[in-house]
């Protein structure tokens, strides 16, 4: 199984808010830890998907086009091990995002099917347009993003920076990327996140990082490879992966987690039965803490240090995530 081994590294923040809710320190993926077979991990993964049982209540709560097809269609782009990626020459979907959502849809008793999105920025636009009934696919919460689709949070995670192995530029940190050539995909936090370094009164505004453009996880690393780029911005969770797949091609850098915030499955703005739907099998599949099925998944993927203890309806404009949206 990938073992990660998610290091909280130099900043330990606890949440505690709305509705009593607390949260363990934010995970940052700076360390490598073994690495076997990821197949093994999605192995364990799904006998605890297997757990899952149908709660009648919830299935009956679901849209009727969803009861009358049988299945939830999540759009996604499949890019983002471990979340979300494709194994095999089949193309068959895997990750721990994707052990999770077949875990929702047997709480809600229907099927899961997928449909990739050819770009990151079309996420959104095909929840909005129903294209696709909701997305699970490695996405932030934000405000702004809530002002077009709704969301239900179900982990956090925040951005890393991810180095050609051995470092030789000698990036230690964001203030370290200043004029150096960062490579991110558009319409990601990390975008935002390199635009505000950039920004009047940023760290990097006299001396601006220059921005390499991406259309996916696999374009960003390759980027990296040829040169072209010195530096990777992306979730924590993907570097952790990166750096012990990839053995010592390249690494994370040791800093704590940048804007860390909750990742959330999107619905459209007016399907809310498929909201309340979801965020209810969500909370059953939460239910008994260490040991539920949501963290035996989490566990088995090893990136449990990203879990929640209870989904949130919106995160970003509740006084628990506020602050990191």
């Amino acid at each position: 199984m990938f073992k990660s081994k998610l290091r909280r590294v130099g900043l330990s923040i606890t949440v505690v808010g709305l509705a009593g809710l607390g949260m363990a320190p934010l995970a940052s993926a700076s360390s490598a830890g073994s690495v076997n077979n990821p197949g093994q991990a999605n192995k364990i993964s799904n006998s605890y998907v297997a757990m899952a049982q149908e709660d009648v209540a919830l299935h009956k709560m679901l849209p009727p086009s969803i009861l009358k097809k049988g299945f939830i269609l999540v759009g996604a782009q499949m890019m983002n091990a471990p979340d979300d990626f494709f194994s095999g020459t089949a193309n068959t979907p895997v990750g721990f995002e994707v052990n999770l959502a077949h875990a929702i849809g047997r709480e809600l008793g229907v099927g899961i099917k997928y449909l990739q999105l050819p770009v990151w920025s079309s996420i959104v636009p095909a929840v909005q347009d129903g294209r696709v009934d909701m997305s699970m696919t490695a996405m932030n919460d934000l405000v702004a993003r809530e002002k077009l689709i709704n969301f239900v949070d179900y982990l956090v995670d925040g951005i890393g920076i991810l180095v050609k192995g051995g470092n030789p530029q000698k990036i230690t940190g964001p203030s370290s990327l200043c004029g150096k050539n960062v490579t991110d995909s558009a319409g990601t936090t990390q975008e935002l996140y390199l635009q505000s370094l950039n920004a009047t009164g940023g760290p990097c505004a006299s001396n601006p990082i220059h921005e390499v453009i991406a259309s996916s996880t696999a374009q960003e690393l390759a980027n990296l490879a040829s040169g072209r780029a010195d530096a990777v911005l992306n979730d924590n969770i993907t570097d952790a992966y990166d750096t012990q797949t990839m053995h010592g091609a390249v690494a994370s850098v040791n800093y704590p987690p940048i804007h860390s915030g909750p990742y959330g499955i999107g619905v459209g703005k007016s399907d809310v039965k498929l909201l309340r739907a979801v965020d209810g099998a969500l909370k059953n599949l939460m239910k008994g803490g260490s040991h539920s099925i949501y963290k035996e998944i989490l566990t088995a993927w090893n990136v449990a240090p990203v879990s929640i203890p209870a989904p949130l309806i919106n995160g970003c404009v509740k006084p628990i995530y506020q602050k990191f949206c």
